[in-house]
């Protein structure tokens, strides 16, 4: 299915409303899955899982959280891939769509420009964050043997241009892309659909940018000259549609003390989202100290998280607490209540939330300025 801004947010109210109450799906169905359902419910996706992978060219494509699944909120999706000297994708920009760019492990070069702005580029390492809104002409390429990218595409539903382009796996081993796709060399441009191809994807919102050529004078990670990276603070955008980086602890923090340490890091506000009404954030956290009740938080909006670093628990409506690790993805619909702590001494998450009022906002409202990236050393 392919639907335009206005009627991804129609139908992403209307699935969030018709969504099963948890203590009716939790009776028959499991909270963890191989593969993203095809409606609006609860649930956990293990780190690898199937989640009905495809290939494109070298890269491998995992969707966690997709247009139905989410009610059309959002998509969450991992790539894995080896190094390449090709670029990734041809450059393009999408009209509808906003796209965020998470390193995980390994790195990758991004490229981004607004229209009659000066082309930014950076390389992200793990926890480096790239933001591309819509009508910016981006591209990227893989720079390490062992790369994991996360993109956060808002709305919902983007997947459908993978599952158009991509090579069906099935593998059983659930390694993280297929070796025999390992090809450092290429005589193509990039990795992915072809010049034709990708002009032929409009109905996709994929708008071809041919013209584009990604700049190459990149020192110490980042161009054009004197641009701050890995050295200094990065902000977030401040005009609406520009695209922007943030170094991993270098953007602005704000430590909530009411359950425990949660360092909220910003990546999209409603500022910068605007009215594709989304927020996205890593979320560090403590464990619980004694004489704290773990809170239960219930919001209107459907939320994902992906473990980054460490263990959380986490409970939604009436299915059994569940635990998660590095690189799992837990989706909670909008209006189900659910609780979460940290059973590791220091754990990250990665969370986008549909709507203003999501719980990194939350989080920030009843936090403080904060300089670190850890959390002080007692209660």
């Amino acid at each position: 299915m392919r639907l335009n801004y206005a009627g991804a947010i129609l139908l992403s109210s209307l699935s969030q409303t018709l969504a099963l109450p948890a203590s009716s799906s939790s009776s028959s169905t499991s909270l963890i899955v191989e593969n993203a359902p095809e409606y609006v419910r609860p649930y956990v996706i293990r780190h690898y899982s199937h989640a009905r992978a495809v290939t494109v060219g070298t890269q491998l494509y995992r969707f966690y959280v997709t247009g139905p699944s989410s009610g059309y909120a959002f998509t969450l999706m991992g790539t894995n891939a080896p190094h390449s000297d090709s670029l990734g994708v041809l450059p393009h920009i999408h009209q509808s769509h906003y796209e965020n760019f998470f390193c995980s492990k390994g790195s990758f070069q991004l490229w981004a420009q607004s229209e009659n702005a000066t082309q930014q580029t950076r390389v992200l390492s793990a926890g480096d964050y790239g933001s591309v809104p819509r009508n910016v002409t981006h591209t990227f390429q893989i720079q390490d043997p062992d790369t994991e990218m996360v993109g956060v595409i808002v709305p919902g539903g983007f997947e459908d241009l993978f599952y158009y382009l991509g090579t069906n796996i099935t593998d059983t081993t659930h390694t993280p892309y297929v070796p025999s796709s390992d090809s450092s060399s290429s005589n193509s441009s990039a990795t992915g659909p072809d010049a034709t191809t990708i002009s032929s994807l409009e109905s996709y919102d994929v708008y071809a940018k041919l013209s584009f050529t990604p700049r190459t004078d990149t020192v110490n990670g980042t161009a054009p000259r004197n641009t701050v990276w890995h050295n200094g603070a990065n902000a977030l955008a401040t005009t609406v549609g520009d695209p922007y980086f943030i170094a991993n602890g270098w953007g602005p923090k704000y430590l909530n003390s009411q359950y425990g340490y949660q360092i909220v890091a910003p990546l999209v506000t409603p500022t910068q989202a605007q009215d594709v009404n989304y927020t996205l954030s890593t979320i560090s956290l403590s464990t619980t100290p004694a004489g704290v009740t773990v809170p239960t938080w219930t919001f209107p909006g459907a939320c994902a998280f992906q473990v980054q670093e460490g263990s959380v628990v986490v409970q939604i409506g009436e299915y059994a607490a569940t635990t998660v690790t590095s690189g799992d993805v837990v989706f909670v619909p909008g209006g189900v209540a659910f609780q979460y702590y940290s059973t590791g001494y220091f754990s990250k998450v990665l969370w986008v939330s549909s709507g203003e009022e999501g719980l990194d906002q939350v989080l920030i409202k009843g936090g403080e300025s904060w300089e670190g990236v850890t959390f002080p050393d007692s209660w």
